[in-house]
């Protein structure tokens, strides 16, 4: 019996505990207090050791005050909801903005505020005002303090569009809604700063603010929910400096967008292309071999896709990266016929290699690539068509011929 009134009392502070612990100071709890005859210290002792959810408007402070609360208690009050509105607002800013995947955690990118504006008028002056004069906008430093470890990065866009009084140092992600109302951009680099073109100003034409379509880089934006989104630029992004610029309205109250979201791609990132914009490759197209220039890099379900101008025409053509090579040699022995089928080595990796064929190959066609082309190691074949999906039809491994459709080990 001894025992379980042991326990019973034990319940009771237990709940008694829970219940101070879970308790919030409300209006009425101050009017209660008041009336209870608690001193004006205790009752602000109380305030500040507690956790509060006070309504500080006009009637409800006027309320206070017809039941005779001291202004001592009143200003005690204010201050609390002053607090707690402030921390709130860190707690928003810490979960809105924009971020980067890096081993599979988000990092946050925080704005960069610009250091000047400058502006060059010595064109504008030598063509009497018919040429317009760029407004270029500073940043501090040659490079990004936020280093992007790939050059196809993944950017999480993270708004807070419920809350309404948007603090001054994370505004953006309270007033916008969507990453469109930014554009992606690289950035001019100079010794010791970096330059972003915002306007241009002409006689005759007026000021023109933000960043021209020309200079952005597109990117995909998809919804993850109604305020978050992933958002992947379209083509693979050059080492370089490159920024998020917002585009979208200012709101009244002394905000400004005078900062961008910058970051860095440094020379020794990841890239899943083998080649680089400039650089100059040998390309077949339709069984010509041309010299061509590197203008775009894109990646499609995986594939990487590259666009260029061929020398001495100039014209812009669209290739895969296995229709091109430093080498024109290796260019040409990667392409290659059997009995009329088209054979194309399309990859190649440390002990092996992938070869795509317009058919299928029999198992003595296949003795015939690997005697006449003189290779080695594992290979894989696979159909045109299904080379993005990594269907493989047949392969050599260990000194077999595989059929994968059925199985089947004939040896070589």
């Amino acid at each position: 019996m001894k025992r379980l009134l042991f326990i019973f009392l034990l319940g009771l502070l237990y709940i008694n505990g829970n219940a101070q612990e879970q308790e919030t100071l409300s209006n009425q709890s101050v009017i209660d207090m008041k009336e209870l005859g608690f001193s004006d210290d205790v009752i602000i002792t109380k305030i500040n050791s507690s956790d509060c959810l006070f309504d500080t408007s006009i009637n409800s402070l006027k309320i206070l005050k017809e039941k005779g609360i001291s202004n001592e208690i009143i200003i005690a009050i204010m201050e609390v909801n002053k607090k707690d509105k402030e921390n709130k607002q860190e707690q928003d800013n810490a979960i809105s903005g924009i971020f980067y995947k890096e081993d599979g955690k988000l990092k946050k990118i925080y704005p960069t505020t610009f250091s000047g504006t400058k502006m060059n008028t010595l064109g504008t002056a030598f063509s009497y005002g018919i040429a317009s004069t760029k407004i270029r906008s500073t940043m501090p430093r040659s490079t990004s303090q936020n280093i992007v470890k790939s050059t196809q990065p993944e950017f999480y866009f993270l708004f807070n569009s419920s809350n309404i009084d948007a603090s001054l140092s994370n505004w953006w992600f309270s007033v916008a809604s969507s990453p469109s109302q930014f554009v992606l951009v690289k950035l001019t680099p100079k010794r010791n700063s970096r330059e972003l073109e915002t306007g241009k100003v002409n006689i005759y034409a007026g000021t023109e603010m933000g960043v021209s379509e020309d200079a952005s880089i597109k990117f995909k934006s998809s919804a993850i929910n109604d305020s978050e989104f992933k958002v992947t630029p379209e083509s693979v992004l050059e080492p370089g400096e490159y920024c998020f610029f917002y585009q979208g309205s200012i709101p009244m109250g002394g905000y400004t967008n005078q900062a961008v979201f910058d970051f860095s791609i440094p020379s020794n990132a990841y890239s899943p292309a083998k080649y680089r914009v400039g650089n100059v490759v040998w390309v077949n197209i339709d069984n010509k071999i041309k010299q061509c220039t590197i203008t775009e890099v894109h990646i499609r379900n995986n594939n990487v896709l590259y666009k260029g101008e061929t020398n001495y025409s100039f014209k812009t053509i669209a290739w895969k990266e296995s229709d091109c090579s430093f080498d024109k040699e290796e260019l040409k022995a990667n392409k290659f016929q059997i009995d009329g089928i088209d054979c194309q080595v399309v990859k190649k990796y440390g002990n092996g290699m992938v070869i795509c064929t317009s058919k299928e190959l029999t198992p003595d066609q296949i003795r015939q690539v690997k005697n006449t082309q003189n290779l080695s190691g594992r290979i894989m074949f696979n159909l045109e068509d299904n080379y993005e999906k990594g269907d493989a039809y047949a392969g050599i491994d260990e000194g077999f011929i595989i059929l994968y459709k059925n199985n089947e080990f004939i040896k070589l």
